[in-house]
């Protein structure tokens, strides 16, 4: 399994931009594409780590519920 990052742009649409086994190395990667300049309004960079590209995007694209009221970690 590796780590999937993708670009999230304002229409909430990914591109997937790379992947890499080693999370130490995505982290890196993740920050850089972060400092970027010129880099769209809107626009974000997440990382997944899953089985395929395919299965990230599942994971990043999932509805997630609200967390109930008063629960706190």
């Amino acid at each position: 399994m590796n780590y999937h990052i993708f670009e999230i742009n304002a229409f909430k649409q990914l591109t997937h931009l790379d992947s890499v086994a080693d999370y130490r190395a995505a982290k890196k990667l993740i920050s850089e594409y972060r400092t970027k300049p010129n880099v769209a309004a809107g626009t974000s960079y997440r990382m997944m780590f899953a089985a395929d590209v395919e299965q990230a995007e599942r994971l990043l694209k999932e509805k997630r519920e609200a967390r109930p009221m008063g629960e706190h970690d």
